[in-house]
């Protein structure tokens, strides 16, 4: 299982870079915004307390960083940890904030999956090649009654295209059907994952993955439908129209319906 430590960036550090342009067009730089973030946690000193009274995600999106192997009743232990993307603390099940929490179970019976599409979509998950998007809560199971499980309620489940570790930061990316005549041109609209940061891209390179040619068919597809998740990292276009940002794709995201 990854290390995902490097991709939790403190939400104290990204207040303090908000008006960064990193992901804005008119003057974008080499790296982008997960760079300007990680170094800004370096000088910032996480507070629990303003972080819930900041807290600027509009959505949890959360991905398994590795399994729960310890040795104690269920479900007190068993299941997965988990974390938010992008962030460097997550609200767990019992309302603390830590950097990685809990999940003994991945509740998907919202999403009217068949029992077979579920349990591929669970397996995904676990083994980190999955986003939920979804929030942690303390449900009495049916089977365990003695006491409350740690749930990952998914309102939204998003499939890894090729199993890759991801890399950089994570955005949804949708397409915006503006046409230039010139370039870099605004064709594509990218939100970082539970920040407030947003911004335009001149194109998303998602072969840069590794994805085989119909991958990246059905991931452009995606883009002007139901819109991509995508972890990455920014390269730098410049042409006549100015400069601005394009996503270079280490792994991206299908929304499973």
């Amino acid at each position: 299982m990854f290390n995902l430590t490097h991709h939790r960036l403190s939400l104290l550090a990204l207040l303090g870079v908000l008006a960064a342009p990193a992901l804005a067009c008119e003057a974008p730089r080499e790296g982008g915004v997960a760079e300007d973030l990680a170094q800004a946690e370096l000088d910032v000193e996480d507070d629990v307390g303003a972080l819930a009274a900041a807290e600027v995600a509009v959505a949890d999106y959360f991905i398994a960083t590795r399994p729960d192997y310890r040795k104690c009743v269920a479900p007190i232990c068993g299941g997965h940890f988990v974390a938010r993307v992008n962030t460097s603390v997550t609200r767990c099940a019992d309302g603390t904030w830590q950097e990685e929490c809990h999940m003994f179970e991945l509740d998907l019976s919202g999403l009217g999956l068949d029992r077979s599409t579920e349990a591929k979509a669970r397996e995904a998950f676990g083994a980190g090649q999955a986003l939920v998007r979804g929030g942690l809560k303390q449900v009495v199971l049916g089977d365990l009654r003695s006491r409350p499980a740690d749930v990952l309620i998914a309102s939204e489940i998003w499939l890894g295209a090729t199993g890759n570790t991801p890399k950089g930061h994570f955005s949804r990316v949708d397409s915006t059907g503006i046409v230039c005549v010139t370039y870099p041109c605004p064709s594509f609209s990218e939100h970082s994952l539970n920040t407030n940061l947003s911004g335009s891209l001149d194109g998303v390179d998602l072969s840069a993955s590794g994805a085989t040619s119909t991958q990246v068919e059905g991931g452009m597809k995606a883009l002007s439908t139901t819109g991509l998740l995508v972890a990455g990292q920014h390269a730098v276009i410049t042409g006549p129209a100015g400069s601005m940002n394009r996503l270079e794709a280490a792994e991206f995201y299908l929304r499973l319906k």
